[in-house]
């Protein structure tokens, strides 16, 4: 059986939690299996990210998730935000995974995503990919995402969002 291996480098953005009496999950940067394969109790990571928070909603990231995410374009002024997916990134990434699943490529895919001022993905640029299944697959995930609009100067703003997987298997 092949084991399927996603790294990613995404860029997220980070805001503060709204109210102190809000408990928060704890921060998840992987998504793993279901249920094992064999008869081991241990559920293997399917995919692992070391950028930020992939169950989190922007205004729930940490600071250092805004941190990590910010050093992804070349200047974002103190108070200006990225887009970022409304629902988080665990829904792309998970609709990645079970591509992968089905393709079994191997390598990078890397896309683009502009973002307008409403959030929604008006383009997604394809700057490499594994194959042209992949493409038009993830293009079409990134761009049924709803995203929260970047904020420039205090006003939403249109601005890209890079995405990153690099598709290993291993047997």
């Amino acid at each position: 059986m092949k084991k399927i291996i996603i790294s990613i480098a995404v860029v997220l953005a980070n805001g503060i939690a709204g109210s102190c009496m809000a408990q928060s999950s704890p921060s998840d940067y992987t998504i793993r299996e279901d249920a094992p394969h064999h008869s081991a109790l241990i559920l293997n990571t399917l995919m692992r990210t070391t950028s930020v928070a992939i169950n989190k909603r922007y205004h729930e990231l940490s600071a250092q998730d805004r941190a990590k995410l910010h050093s992804w374009w070349q200047s974002i002024p103190e108070g200006d935000e990225p887009p970022f997916p409304v629902n988080g990134l665990k829904p792309i990434h998970s609709a990645m995974l079970k591509a992968q699943d089905m393709l079994s490529v191997e390598g990078e895919l890397y896309l683009v995503a502009t973002v307008d001022s409403n959030g929604d993905v008006i383009q997604v640029k394809t700057v490499g990919s594994p194959s042209p299944e992949m493409t038009k697959f993830a293009a079409s995930v990134v761009g049924l995402t709803k995203f929260k609009p970047a904020i420039c100067s205090g006003k939403p703003c249109q601005m890209e969002f890079p995405f990153r997987y690099n598709f290993t298997l291993e047997n």
